[in-house]
């Protein structure tokens, strides 16, 4: 009899602790505030695209240092390698059927492709190539690869004396917005991404036999500049020379990759960084959780993946002993799915602290699945995808020789839903015991429609979501670590 009732006992005294220690987690959680993020991610994109290098690059670093400082933390914006940094500035497309009484077409959805040259006039359009006519094709050929072995971009014909051409057959899966490809650079011809229902519409015209004018203005600036990267530090209680302490890393990249809005990829993630470091300090400030047991920053890359790999090989000798990243890439919309997903989980570096951020969303899922909680109802781990920036940390010689993690937090991957196998041993989707995994997609991915309505406004959510199992993870993870 006393065995057991000591079992018992000692049952009880758990599930108290257990309740206790969860409770505690919740208050933490609930600094984070899924409405501050999503404004976060409007004042980002109003700023501009933010590619790396761009006047409005330079601006989202300032605005997020200013953030990150006001929280009291200590904040350094490090000037990268300089490489070419293109921005639009002010561009407008319209057109018209000559001899029609209709009033001009104005295409709000037309983006245009990075590299373009400034141009402004008026001119016929034609479905095949004249010299002085605008062009309206499908695609874009790419030249042969370079002697040197760089990759190539898409030009229309480097020979050509075509000044300008519409592309209508590279949009999203739905054809409602134009994806803003990168042109080669010093290509003469403007171009101009349409969304597929602006193709028709010309293309009809000029089936119609219709003569088709098209009016069209781009000013855009071309500089080659050093995309700037926030780092900020939160000291860890083992103290010691700024800077030089052991730390677990958080980071996401600040450029819209692609060129366009950039809402979901990766205001975003930039968001979710933000607020993880306003949650986590307001919960030591209020002594909900205690100084880190090793030190925390928080890093904005000026440039996905060239930025990474700039600190990779700059700073990951010299400041500190990394202990760990957690990456935040498209945290923010999923079109298909509310879910969250962690990768790679085939790394073994990676293990324990993937399962230490399922965990959390286990422990701390809603009850009822039917509306958006604190915490996601769905959550799966996946393979090794590659694409983002904690893999230029995966395959650094730093983190394979000494075994150190580097996951993605992300609600979206790509701009197509797709499955991958699931990885042996590993928790797979948290809803089913398939063995394959499904990834979320993100219908307006690396196209004119990133915007803030399209996606992040949708679901703010998300953003809560990661920056919770983020920061919840990441203190367990560290007071787990020697």
């Amino acid at each position: 009899m006393i065995p057991t009732l000591l079992v018992i006992a000692f049952a009880l005294d758990q599930a108290a602790h257990e309740r206790s220690a969860r409770e505690a987690e919740q208050a933490v959680a609930a600094l984070v505030d899924g409405a501050r993020a999503q404004q976060c991610v409007r004042e980002l994109v109003a700023l501009g695209p933010r590619m790396g290098g761009t006047p409005s690059g330079d601006k989202s670093a300032e605005y997020i240092a200013a953030r990150l400082s006001a929280l009291g933390l200590d904040v350094r914006i490090v000037d990268d390698p300089k490489k070419s940094a293109w921005q639009p500035l002010k561009w407008k497309l319209s057109a018209s059927r000559v001899g029609s009484d209709e009033p001009q077409v104005e295409f709000a959805r037309a983006w245009p492709w990075q590299h373009s040259p400034d141009g402004e006039g008026v001119l016929e359009l034609l479905s095949v190539p004249r010299e002085g006519a605008a062009l309206i094709t499908a695609r874009l050929a790419r030249p042969r690869r370079a002697n040197d072995g760089s990759s190539s971009k898409p030009v229309a014909d480097p020979s050509s004396t075509v000044p300008l051409v519409l592309v209508d057959g590279s949009t999203t899966l739905d054809g409602s917005w134009p994806l803003p490809h990168e042109l080669a650079r010093g290509t003469q011809q403007l171009c101009f991404g349409l969304a597929r229902s602006e193709g028709e519409l010309l293309r009809g015209w000029l089936a119609s036999g219709a003569k088709v004018r098209v009016a069209y203005q781009l000013d855009a600036e071309e500089r080659e500049a050093s995309p700037k990267t926030v780092v900020a530090r939160l000291p860890g209680r083992a103290g010691g020379d700024a800077w030089k302490q052991s730390y677990l890393l958080f980071c996401a990249h600040g450029d819209s990759d692609s060129g366009g809005p950039g809402a979901d990829d990766n205001a975003s993630g930039i968001a979710t960084v933000i607020e993880i470091a306003t949650a986590w300090k307001k919960a030591i400030d209020a002594k909900l959780l205690p100084q880190p047991a090793h030190e925390v920053r928080f890093a904005v890359w000026g440039s996905e993946i060239f930025s990474t790999d700039d600190y990779v090989e700059r700073a990951l000798a010299s400041d500190g002993e990394l202990l760990g990243v957690i990456n935040f890439d498209q945290s923010g919309f999923g079109s298909g799915a509310d879910q969250v997903n962690v990768e790679p989980d085939d790394l073994p570096a990676n293990i324990a602290l993937v399962n230490t951020l399922v965990a959390v969303m286990r422990e701390h899922a809603p009850k009822d699945a039917a509306e958006p909680g604190a915490f996601p109802a769905r959550w799966a781990t996946n393979k090794s995808l590659g694409g983002t920036d904690s893999y230029c940390f995966s395959d650094s010689k730093y983190c394979r020789d000494k075994l150190r993690p580097a996951v993605t937090v992300f609600t979206s991957a790509w701009g197509r839903p797709d499955e991958h196998k699931k990885t042996a041993g590993m928790p797979g989707e948290s809803w089913s015991e398939r063995d394959v995994v499904s990834v979320d997609y993100d219908l307006y991915y690396h196209s004119a429609g990133d915007t803030p309505e399209n996606t992040t406004d949708k679901e703010p959510w998300n953003m809560a979501w990661c920056a919770r199992v983020g920061l919840l993870g990441a203190a367990r993870y560290l007071e787990s670590l020697p």
